[in-house]
C-alpha cells in the first residue's frame, strides 16, 4: 500500500490510479479506507484515491504534536489532495465533519465537489461495528473501557465485518 508523509506523520492511502475525474474517499470513525471496497470497484472510468486518515482505523502512529482534532484532521486530508497532486477532486465524506473544516480552514482550492454521505439511515443507527460499541458506551465505565481497547491494535484493525 502506498504511504505518504505529511507534516503530522505517514499516511496510507490506496490509488487505482487512471485518467478519470478524481474522486478522494474520507472514511468515518473509527474505519479506515476498507469502508469503501464494495464501492469503488462501481466506478469504472474514475480514479480513486482512499486516504486511511488517523480516525482511529489508521495503521501507524501520527506524531506526537500531531493536531487530531477534526479541524486538524481536515487540514491533514487538504494537505494531502495538495500533495499527491490531485487537482480539483470531488471530495466524499462519510461521518465526520471534514468537508465543512476544509472550506472553514481556507483549504477548499482543490474542492470541485463535495457529496456527504450519511451512515446513519432508516434502520441502520448506530451503523455496523457501531452498534456494539454504543452498547459497551451505556454500560457503566463502557466509555474508558472502549477507550483502552482502541489501544489494542487487534482490536482496532479487526476486519471483522459486522456491517454486511
Amino acid at each position: 500500500m502506498p504511504r505518504i508523509e505529511l507534516s503530522a506523520g505517514s499516511i496510507d492511502y490506496q490509488d487505482t490510479g487512471g485518467e478519470g475525474p478524481v474522486l478522494v474517499f474520507g472514511h468515518g470513525l473509527p474505519m479506515n479506507e476498507t469502508q469503501w471496497r464494495k464501492v469503488v470497484p462501481l466506478l469504472d472510468g474514475y480514479r480513486c484515491v482512499l486516504p486511511t486518515l488517523p480516525l482511529g482505523g489508521h495503521r501507524r502512529p501520527m506524531n506526537p504534536d500531531a493536531d487530531l482534532s477534526q479541524r486538524g484532521v481536515a487540514r491533514l486530508l487538504g494537505e494531502f489532495i495538495e500533495k499527491l497532486g490531485l487537482g480539483q477532486v470531488t471530495l466524499v465524506l462519510n461521518d465526520w465533519g471534514g468537508g465543512q473544516f476544509l472550506i472553514s480552514e481556507g483549504q477548499e482550492q482543490h474542492i470541485a465537489r463535495l457529496v456527504l454521505v450519511a451512515c446513519e439511515a432508516f434502520d441502520n443507527f448506530p451503523p455496523g461495528p457501531a452498534k456494539a460499541m454504543a452498547q459497551v458506551c451505556r454500560l457503566p465505565g463502557g466509555v474508558w473501557l472502549l477507550t483502552r481497547l482502541m489501544r489494542l491494535p487487534a482490536f482496532r484493525h479487526s476486519r471483522a465485518d459486522t456491517a454486511g
